[in-house]
C-alpha cells in the first residue's frame, strides 16, 4: 500500500503566498478605510445627520441678520431687507404696528388671528422660510398697504399652501400628519427654487426622443398633429421626462380588487386600440421620470415597488407579512404627481411675479434647475418633486401637526387658515 504524501514544498509556498497576500490585502484595505474615515468620516456623518434633521428656521433668521445688506434691484422702491440694521428696523416697526393695531388691518387669509399672532408667524415662519426680512414684502411704515408685488404674491402663496394641504396632503394614503408650509418649498430662498437636483442635472445628454403621450383613456396618441405642440417631432430627453412629471394623468383609478387598476401616464404597459406596446423611447422617458423621483426623495426603486413585480399594487408579500407599503407608497406617489400637475396647470393663480424672460415658443424652458412654463405670454417657475423633498422621503421642512402646541403658540406657529381643514 502506497504511503500518502503531504503537500510538497511548492504547494506549501503557494499556500503561504496566498495567505500572506490575503493578510496584506486586508491590512491595505483596512489602512485605506482608516485614512478615508479620518479624512471624510466626521464630515459625512455630520452631513447625514443634517440631511435627516428637521429644518431649523432659526438658522435662516440668523442668516438674514448676519448677512451684508443686499442690493435693491434698480427701479425697485423697496428698502434693504438683509443685514442686522434692516432686521432691527423691521422688528421695531412691527412692534410699533402691533401696539397701534392690535386687530389685523387688510388681512385676507389669516383673518382670524390677532396682529400679534400674525407677527410671530411672519417673523419666524415666513421671513425665516424665505430668508428675507420684513422689507422684502412690506412697507414697514404701513404694514397694511399692498405696496409691493411681493406682498400680493405672498398672500397668494398662503392661499396656495392652504389649497395644497386641503386638496392633496391631508387625505394622502398613509398620511403621517406632515403638512406643507412655506419653508417646505423655499428652504430659505425667496426665488429661483430648484425643480431638480444634481443627479438630474448631470443627465444632460444629446439625446432626442419621440414622445407618444397618453390620452385620458390610456391610449397612445400617435398622430403628430394631435400631440401638444411642445411634443411634436424629436424632443430633448430631459424635457420629455419633465413633461411626464408635470403633466401626469390617471386613466384607471386604483381598485384593490382589480390588478389592472391604478394606471397613469408613467405606466409602461399602456396600449392603443391596435394593442401596440410602448416604444423604447417611452421606456427611456418613463424610466427617466422614475429616476427623477427617486433622486428627489433619496430612495431606490424598492421603496415603492416589489422588485419581482413592478406592475402590481401589492398589499401583502410572501409569507403573509402584512405590508401596505407598496400600495400606499405608490398611491402616495401618484397623488404627489397629480399635485405637481395641478400646480403646473394652476400656477398663474398663485404666482404674481413672472420671470424676466422673452417669450421663446410654446414649450417650457429648463433654466438653472428651474422648469419655466408660459402663461399668457409670461414665464413662471413651477415647483417639482425635488423642490420640496431635496433627497428626503418626507421633506425636512414639512411641519408635523402632532408637534404643534395648542392655543396661541400653535396658532402662531401654524395658522389654522393654511392647514387645509
Amino acid at each position: 500500500m502506497q504511503e500518502q504524501q503531504g503537500p510538497n514544498d511548492r504547494q506549501i509556498a503557494v499556500f503561504i503566498s496566498i495567505a500572506v497576500g490575503a493578510i496584506v490585502a486586508v491590512i491595505t484595505t483596512a489602512t485605506f478605510y482608516w485614512i478615508y474615515e479620518l479624512a471624510s468620516g466626521p464630515e459625512r456623518r455630520a452631513a447625514a445627520i443634517a440631511a435627516s434633521a428637521p429644518y431649523d428656521l432659526s438658522n435662516e433668521v440668523k442668516r438674514i441678520v448676519n448677512a451684508a445688506p443686499n442690493q435693491v434691484p434698480e427701479g425697485d422702491n423697496r428698502e434693504v431687507w438683509m443685514g442686522a440694521e434692516a432686521w432691527q428696523a423691521g422688528v421695531q416697526a412691527g412692534q410699533d404696528y402691533i401696539a397701534q393695531y392690535p386687530q389685523p388691518q387688510n388681512v385676507q387669509i389669516l383673518s382670524k388671528m390677532t396682529t400679534a399672532q400674525i407677527w410671530v408667524y411672519m417673523q419666524q415662519y415666513v421671513s425665516g422660510a424665505l430668508g428675507v426680512g420684513c422689507q422684502y414684502c412690506h412697507n414697514i411704515n404701513n404694514f397694511a398697504a399692498d405696496a409691493y408685488p411681493q406682498k400680493i404674491s405672498g398672500r397668494l402663496m398662503l392661499l396656495l399652501v392652504n389649497d395644497i394641504n386641503a386638496n392633496f396632503i391631508v387625505n394622502l394614503p398613509g398620511w403621517q400628519n406632515n403638512y406643507v408650509q412655506c419653508a417646505t418649498c423655499h428652504y430659505g430662498q425667496p426665488v429661483n427654487l430648484p425643480a431638480w437636483g444634481p443627479e438630474f442635472e448631470r443627465l444632460q445628454q444629446p439625446i432626442r426622443v419621440n414622445v407618444t403621450p397618453i390620452d385620458e383613456n390610456g391610449r397612445v396618441i400617435l398622430n403628430e398633429a394631435d400631440k401638444p405642440a411642445e411634443l411634436r417631432g424629436l424632443v430633448p430627453l430631459e424635457e420629455a421626462i419633465l413633461y411626464k412629471v408635470f403633466n401626469y394623468k390617471v386613466w384607471a383609478p386604483y381598485d384593490p380588487a382589480d390588478p389592472t387598476s391604478g394606471r397613469g401616464t408613467l405606466a409602461v404597459t399602456y396600449e392603443d386600440d391596435e394593442r401596440r406596446g410602448p416604444a423604447q423611447d417611452q421606456v427611456n422617458i418613463s424610466q427617466g421620470a422614475m429616476n427623477y423621483m427617486g433622486w428627489s426623495i433619496g430612495q431606490g426603486c424598492t421603496y415603492c415597488h416589489n422588485s419581482r413585480n413592478f406592475y402590481a399594487y401589492e398589499e401583502t408579500v410572501p409569507g403573509n407579512l402584512p405590508l401596505q407599503e407598496y400600495a400606499v407608497k405608490r398611491l402616495k406617489t401618484q397623488r404627489m404627481l397629480l399635485l405637481t400637475t395641478w400646480m403646473a396647470e394652476n400656477w398663474s393663480r398663485y404666482n404674481f411675479i413672472p420671470k424676466d424672460i422673452p417669450v421663446q415658443g410654446e414649450g417650457p424652458l429648463l433654466v438653472n434647475q428651474q422648469y419655466l412654463k408660459q402663461y399668457n405670454g409670461q414665464y413662471f417657475a413651477i415647483p417639482g418633486c425635488y423642490t420640496c423633498h431635496q433627497g428626503n422621503a418626507i421633506p425636512r421642512a414639512a411641519i408635523n401637526g402632532s408637534a404643534v402646541p395648542e392655543g396661541d403658540a400653535g396658532v402662531s406657529i401654524f395658522p389654522p387658515a393654511i392647514r387645509g381643514q
